[in-house]
């Protein structure tokens, strides 16, 4: 027996790019760009510092700081709290994100209107994920009021990617177990598939990621929703 994973890159990333419309994002976010934090981000992010001295691990270590930023901001953490996760001072982890959301603008303002979206009933309209999520909260109070706006703010991207995977799941099932495969479990953006055989599960591999490709289209038409496969003899052997 054959393990194979497919996983959507960067879905939730992508779902914020999206439902922003954001240009700067959904550019760099193109199919054939480079990695995102590693060549878009990091400019942004030390604007004016000469990246050519950077050893690798200068570089790995910085883009693992931005990439730390965008998904801090993900669930509205501030720069104290990013800068504890990251191990950065407070005033350089702010001077990332200052510089990060004033190229991303439309992610920055989309961002603020979710968390209003989130304490303002009359705007909850909004909070609703393109699959017909619609986000669901505990009655707000002083006390809850900034949960409840970090909650909004992971809800959209996050049930956005969940329910793409889900979706490709059902479509593709009988045509998996067809082939003598069969799902085991959804991890979130992820498809953990049996195969009977390592040339099988190859095949599934590029079977599977057209399929979740083509889910994202049925949603997105201003960014590709890309995906990578992984094919082993043992859960830990999968990327």
């Amino acid at each position: 027996m054959t393990l194979l994973q497919v996983d959507y890159s960067q879905a939730e990333l992508r779902a914020m790019a999206a439902l922003s419309n954001d240009q700067w994002m959904l550019a760099a976010l193109q199919e054939g760009q480079p990695d995102f934090f590693e060549a878009f981000m990091l400019p942004v992010c030390y604007p004016g510092v000469d990246r050519t001295v950077w050893s690798k691990q200068e570089t790995k270590d910085n883009r693992a700081k931005v990439k730390g930023v965008q998904y801090g901001l993900a669930f509205d953490r501030g720069a104290r709290a990013i800068a504890k996760a990251l191990s950065l001072p407070v005033l350089d982890t702010q001077i990332i994100i200052d510089n990060y959301l004033s190229t991303a603008h439309s992610f920055r303002d989309w961002r603020l209107e979710v968390k209003a979206a989130a304490i303002t009933p009359s705007k909850r309209d909004m909070l609703v994920s393109p699959t017909g999520r619609r986000f669901q909260s505990e009655i707000i109070t002083a006390q809850n009021a900034a949960k409840i706006q970090r909650e909004a703010l992971s809800f959209l991207p996050q049930a956005t990617a969940s329910d793409m995977c889900l979706i490709t799941a059902i479509r593709i099932h009988e045509n998996i177990k067809d082939a003598g495969a069969h799902i085991v479990a959804l991890v979130h953006d992820a498809i953990l598939v049996e195969s009977p055989t390592a040339e099988l599960a190859e095949q599934l591999g590029k079977y599977v990621s057209q399929e979740m490709r083509k889910t994202g289209e049925m949603f997105f038409s201003t960014v590709p929703f890309l995906s990578e496969y992984s094919v082993g003899a043992r859960w830990g052997d999968l990327a």
